[in-house]
Order: structure tokens, then C-alpha cells, then sequence
């Protein structure tokens, strides 16, 4: 484990990308048998003993005003169910990044943490984790109920079981988000957009009668060249190397060279030269949502999912057309991209797992850790949702996160008003449907290739966003690219990754 170190940190790249929120096997519609008492059939509570004290490190979209009351009422719970005091410990992602590091080689007290995915070789050979799969038969069956033991097992790396993941989307498919009043009023709808080349046609109409708007533009990684991550499967890391044709193939394959992401760097170029996008696209770091916010921009790509519309409503202020563009599939390093871990400094690890375990099984931790107290922070609708209570505002409310993406099973949880109030089945009808990758679990060591990983991404820098953003010839620069990208090791690392494939697919 001691070279996964290295070899991890490299693949860390395009964790970030995704966030969002969920789906599983016991999502949202959760009936009463997962929120039961879930303390009272754990053989391992001793109500005669002192409380153990868990300390619980989660991620929060903003600094909390009033976590007190949170914990509180948690303890209410956690103490009568589990004989445990919990003492929260919340994290914005720009504190968790100065500190995490730090915590972990310290000798701090915690229990359970959140992190990203591709940090779990990195964190198994420094010895920052715990094994659950020590603890999950005794203390974990809400856990396997919940997520399945498929999507466990993405957090696994040779028999160690590095966390649980998070409810979040176990797809991310391409999609396009329109100001719904400019697509009306060219004369197209939804319905007429079944690729993306379908939106030329609709760009056009619209440029011509508003001329002086961007009609395609986002953070230039956002470029939908670089998100049809549908259509591949680049296997826990980078696409050097990937499973193409939705990840229905078992051969890796240089993406790169691939039809599919010629021609959609090519669709993109075509916008670029009829003026469609922004002049400084190659180097735009604003995200889609805030350059439409400030009423210039008609469409930009995201990632999909089921309730894409109403958050993009939320964060641009219009009204918009959301459409899916490419096939939902589940990956890996989708599934795992945000988990929670049993610090290896946690004094009592099984206690640990059984809290872990009634987190997830248990509605109203959930509801406390991302919605607040309610009645408080939060009044249910007759619809089912919830909202602020009266008087109450984003400005003055005491704790509220709006983050179940980042949090332990948000399908047990409500949803904000404006969603639809099984928003959660959604999910989890989509992660059932989807395509899944035949590398679903495989976990690629990159230690064999750490140079030359390297050394492709110095390549990628120099050319892909300049390709993916329609600034270049693609014919010409692609074929550069690609002869660049194989002299600095990419035959190498495919071969790697196949070799490695064709291992573990042996052992399934």
C-alpha cells in the first residue's frame, strides 16, 4: 500500500466535479423498518456503561450560526438509542482543506470524517482509516440495507473497506440548461433537442435576435466535450485510457482518438466560429450559472439529474429548459467520489460504525445535520417538502445547509420546497436504470505509471482546453495532441490499466 500514496494523489483531478445529491437501493420512500429505533436492535449498546462520546467531523455549505441546538437535539436521540454523546464538528469545504491533513496525523478525537474517494489509498497507507469491514456484519446491516453492498464495495482497495458513500447521484450525464423564455421564443422546445447538435439550429435564432448575448459558455472544464462522461468510463482517474461505448466494453482505448470526442470538439468549434461563444472561453473560470445570472448567456452544460432544473433555477434566477444529453452510467469513481471513514484515532470503532449505521437509517438525523431543528429552522408543507419558517430567512435562519450531497443519506431526508416531494425515488430510479459500467468496482493503481501520468498531464494542459472550447482547428490539434500524448506514455498506461482490468475482472 505504501506506493499508493503517490499514486492516488494523482488521480485526485476531477473529484470536484460533481457536486451533487443521490441515489440508492432504500432511497427516499425509506418505510418505518429504517427509522426505527435503530439503537434498540444493536446487540453492542450498553446502556450500563458510561456514554461513549463520538466526536463526528461533516461538511457544511456555510459557517453555522447556531450548531448548538442541532447537537442537542441529536443527543436527545443518540443517547436514549445508542448510549452516545455526539459532538458535531462541521466543515466548510475551504476549512476541511486547511485542516483535514492536520487532524488526521494528529492525535485528535474523531470518529467519523468525510472524504473524497480518490484520497482512500493515500489514506489507507498513511493509517488514517479503519477496516469496516471488521465492523459491518455486527454493526453496519442498515448501512448494506441502504446503499448495497455493490456501491460499498467502490470503497474497497485490495479487501479494505475505506468508508461508506455518501447519497449522492451514482450518474453524471451531460445536460443543457436554456433561459426558457429565449427558447420559446425561438420557436423551438425541449422536444427538438435530442443531441447537442440539435442546439445549433436554436443558437442561431436566437443570436439573431439577440446578437449581443453569449449563446454557449461555461468554466471552460465544463465544456461539454469534457462532460459526456456518459459515454465512458475513465476508471477511477483521468481519461488516459478509458472503457468507451458507455462502458459496455472491456478493451481500454485512447479516448482521445475516439469519433465521439473528435466530433464533439468539432460541434463546439462550429459555435466558436459562427460567434456563438465567448471570446475568452479557453480561459473562462466563471461557471455557467453566474454568467447567465448576470443576463448574458442563453445556455451552458452541467451535469444532470433528476431535480437539475430547479437548482439551476435557484442559482441563475431564471426560468430554464434543462435537458439530458448523453446516457446515464454508473462508475466508480461516481459512486465513491464523496465517502465516510472510522478515523483510525477513534477509540472505539464498533461505536463509531453503530452511529455511522443509525445515521443513515435514522430521517430525523439526517433532517437535524442538513435542515436544522424543525418547527426552528424548518416547517414541513402540506406537500410534503419543507421551507422557513414563518419569519424566517436565509439571512436570519439559525442552521441551514442545503447540502445533503456532501452529508451521509440525504434519501432519508426532506426535500426543500420546489422539489418534487419523491425527488428522492427519482434518484434512485435512475441509478437502478442506468447503464453500469463493466469496470463498476475496479479501482486502478497509477503507481506502475506515476511518470508517465505526469507527463500526459502536461500535455493535456497544454492542448485540451483549447480544444475543448473550439479556439483551435480540431483536425490539426488533435492530431498534435494525440502524437504528443503517446510519446510521453500513454500506450503504457493503457496497457497498464488493461492488464490491471483484465486482473480484476478474473476475480469477480
Amino acid at each position: 500500500m505504501k506506493k499508493r500514496l503517490m499514486a492516488v494523489l494523482l488521480s485526485v483531478a476531477t473529484m470536484t466535479s460533481i457536486l451533487g445529491g443521490c441515489g440508492q437501493k432504500e432511497a427516499g420512500g425509506q418505510d418505518a423498518a429504517t427509522n426505527k429505533d435503530a439503537g434498540a436492535e444493536n446487540a453492542g449498546v450498553d446502556f450500563d456503561e458510561e456514554p461513549y462520546e463520538a466526536t463526528l467531523m461533516y461538511w457544511v455549505a456555510n459557517d453555522v450560526r447556531d450548531v448548538d441546538s442541532v447537537e442537542a437535539v441529536l443527543n436527545e436521540l443518540t443517547l436514549t438509542q445508542l448510549n452516545i454523546k455526539v459532538d458535531l464538528m462541521p466543515l466548510t469545504l475551504g476549512t476541511y482543506g486547511q485542516q483535514i491533513q492536520m487532524v488526521l496525523s494528529s492525535d485528535d478525537a474523531l470518529d467519523i470524517f468525510p472524504y473524497w474517494g480518490s484520497n482512500m489509498g493515500s489514506y489507507i497507507d498513511a493509517e488514517y482509516l479503519v477496516d469496516l469491514n471488521e465492523y459491518l456484519d455486527d454493526y453496519g446491516k442498515d448501512l448494506v440495507d441502504i446503499i448495497g453492498m455493490e456501491d460499498i464495495q467502490c470503497c474497497s482497495i485490495d479487501g479494505f473497506l475505506a468508508g461508506v458513500p455518501t447519497m449522492h447521484e451514482r450518474t453524471t450525464p451531460a445536460a443543457v440548461v436554456l433561459r426558457t423564455d429565449l427558447l420559446e421564443e425561438s420557436g423551438y422546445t425541449a422536444d427538438d433537442i435530442k443531441s447537442a447538435e440539435d442546439l445549433t439550429p436554436i443558437f442561431e435564432a436566437v443570436h439573431e435576435k439577440h446578437p449581443e448575448m453569449t449563446m454557449y459558455g461555461c468554466l471552460n472544464s465544463m465544456s461539454y466535450p469534457n462532460v459526456i462522461h456518459g459515454y465512458m468510463d475513465p476508471m477511477s482517474g483521468s481519461a488516459f485510457g478509458v472503457l468507451a461505448d458507455i462502458g459496455q466494453t472491456t478493451t481500454v482505448t485512447n479516448w482521445y482518438e475516439s469519433d465521439m470526442f473528435r466530433d464533439a470538439c468539432q460541434l463546439v468549434r462550429e459555435w466558436n466560429q459562427k460567434g456563438y461563444t465567448s471570446a475568452d472561453f479557453a480561459t473562462c473560470s466563471d461557471s455557467g450559472e453566474s454568467l447567465m445570472r448576470a443576463g448574458n448567456l442563453f445556455c451552458f452544460t452541467t451535469l444532470g439529474k433528476p431535480n437539475t432544473k430547479q437548482e439551476k433555477d435557484s442559482m441563475t434566477g431564471y426560468d430554464t429548459t434543462c435537458v439530458i444529453l448523453a446516457p446515464n452510467l454508473r462508475k466508480t469513481d461516481t459512486t465513491n467520489n464523496v465517502l465516510y471513514g472510522i478515523s483510525s484515532s477513534s477509540k472505539d470503532p464498533a461505536k463509531a460504525m453503530m452511529l455511522l449505521n443509525w445515521i443513515y437509517a435514522t430521517k430525523e438525523a439526517n433532517d437535524l445535520l442538513n435542515w436544522g431543528v424543525e418547527g426552528k429552522d424548518y416547517v414541513v408543507l402540506e406537500d410534503g417538502t419543507i421551507d422557513y419558517p414563518e419569519g424566517v430567512t436565509a439571512e436570519n435562519v439559525g442552521y441551514h445547509q442545503d447540502y445533503g450531497w456532501a452529508q451521509m443519506n440525504q434519501f432519508n431526508s426532506y426535500a426543500w420546497a420546489g422539489n418534487d416531494p419523491d425527488i428522492w425515488k427519482k434518484y434512485e430510479e435512475v441509478r437502478d436504470s442506468a447503464y453500469v459500467s463493466k469496470a463498476y468496482g475496479f479501482f486502478f493503481d497509477t503507481t506502475p505509471v506515476l511518470n508517465e501520468l505526469a507527463a500526459l498531464g502536461t500535455v493535456s494542459d497544454e492542448y485540451l482546453m483549447s480544444l475543448v472550447t473550439g479556439s483551435v482547428d480540431v483536425d490539426k490539434t488533435l492530431a498534435e495532441f494525440n502524437e504528443k500524448l503517446y510519446k510521453a506514455g500513454l500506450q503504457k498506461v493503457i496497457d497498464e490499466k488493461q492488464a490491471q482490468l483484465d486482473a480484476w475482472l478474473e476475480e469477480q
